[in-house]
């Protein structure tokens, strides 16, 4: 079986990461021979880690990719025009030419017995982001071989020309699965009900694997509690005022970390989630910590490995409570049953969170507070071992659930 997975994003961001390997690991469950190639929007990089699994071939570009560019407005608008011309190419390659492609990207797709389109949160909304995604999704459907949307949100659509193309794109595929019920909703009304089926996020399927070093054993002797978090630099679209905003998230955070080391006299530890440069959240994290008082800095350590989405789950496993303002960190935690506060940025951790049954463990981002963040950690410390017991129930029926709903589509039984 020959699968190529498509609008993979990077190995930088490890929740998009995660996506794609539990992707991996679901469909070798399904089939038992099976090969993959990928489509990346960092394909060098990306080679050197998924290549290192044997059922992956190879990782070649998305069709249309920007990367690298420079994030200035010259370098984003060189990039815009460099892309206009690549799809003009592609479309004049994909009219004249059906077979024998020298486009390594056409040719994993013309020999792909199922192309998969990578879970995420890409479509929607009014980004240049999503009309490249959008466009991957549609060369997708130009080769007659069964292509599925495998667990996505879709943000809600604030620009005409998205939205138009966006719902022209998604009635062309075989079959999408939506990973929350909002989208599930939205999807109702522009594609047919047999064509949609809700699953919970990719991510909960990426496998554990058994990591002989213990991270925090210096930190363990320090302190009997130790917190994860998990923090983003956020535009926060809904505030006039979003510098103001974003310092007031900071601040929150700050100010309960602070609450919290002085009575619990617990350790903070900082997991890297999103490490691509122009977006790093180390960089939030180490804002919080130099506003920490001198005596509390040395209780938040800040770690900037490249930890693999694997290796990510293990060390968190290592925690006793989670913290995270990214929502596959969040994932990661509740996957290794460590109980867990979200600070929702968007809908979609809402949902995931309803998911897991822990909808009274949310923060939103837009109203955060120290109060309202130290009160939801507080009861969170509190009802820990139930927390525990409960993931442990959750998240083997969220495993089974993916696994029977999407074996029993894509292979018709």
């Amino acid at each position: 079986m020959k699968i190529t997975i498509t609008n993979a994003y990077t190995w930088y961001n490890k929740g998009d990461a995660g996506i794609l390997l539990a992707t991996i690991d679901l469909l070798k469950d399904i089939y038992k021979e099976v090969e993959f190639d990928i489509l990346s929007f960092t394909p060098e990089e990306d080679s050197k880690r998924y290549c290192k699994i044997p059922e992956v071939k190879n990782v070649y570009s998305n069709i249309l990719n920007p990367h690298p560019y420079k994030h200035t407005k010259v370098g984003k608008i060189i990039a815009i025009i460099k892309l206009f011309f690549s799809l003009l190419k592609n479309q004049i390659i994909m009219t004249f030419k059906r077979r024998d492609y020298k486009n390594k990207t056409l040719s994993s797709l013309e020999n792909a017995d199922l192309i998969i389109v990578c879970g995420g949160g890409f479509l929607g909304g009014k980004k240049l982001d999503s009309l490249m995604h959008l466009y991957q999704i549609y060369v997708n459907t130009k080769f007659k071989k069964p292509v599925y949307i495998m667990g996505t949100s879709i943000e809600p659509t604030t620009n005409i020309i998205v939205e138009k193309f966006t719902n022209f794109v998604l009635k062309k595929v075989d079959f999408i699965f939506a990973r929350e019920k909002i989208t599930e909703e939205h999807l109702k009304s522009i594609i047919k009900p047999e064509k949609l089926e809700i699953i919970p996020d990719m991510a909960f399927y990426l496998k554990d694997v058994t990591r002989k070093k213990k991270e925090f054993e210096k930190e363990r002797k320090k302190s009997k509690l130790l917190l994860g978090i998990t923090v983003r630099k956020w535009n926060f679209p809904q505030s006039s005022s979003k510098k103001q905003a974003m310092d007031n998230y900071i601040n929150s955070v700050c100010q309960a970390m602070e609450y919290l080391i002085d009575k619990y006299n617990c350790i903070f530890i900082f997991i890297p989630q999103v490490i691509v440069e122009h977006g790093d959240d180390a960089e939030v994290a180490l804002e919080i910590k130099s506003r920490l008082t001198k005596n509390n800095q040395s209780k938040f350590i800040i770690r900037r490995d490249d930890w693999s989405p694997y290796e990510i789950k293990e060390v968190i496993g290592e925690l006793d409570g989670f913290i995270g303002t990214r929502m596959h960190s969040n994932i990661f935690a509740a996957s290794k049953y460590i109980p867990t506060v979200a600070i929702a940025y968007e809908k979609k951790t809402n949902g995931i969170m309803e998911t897991l049954k822990l909808e009274d463990y949310i923060v939103e981002i837009d109203d955060i507070s120290s109060s309202k963040l130290v009160e939801k950690i507080e009861v969170m410390l509190k009802n820990r071992k139930q927390i525990e017991k409960n993931l442990k129930i959750r998240v083997s029926e969220i495993k089974a659930e993916i696994f029977t709903k999407v074996r029993k589509k894509i292979k018709g039984e």
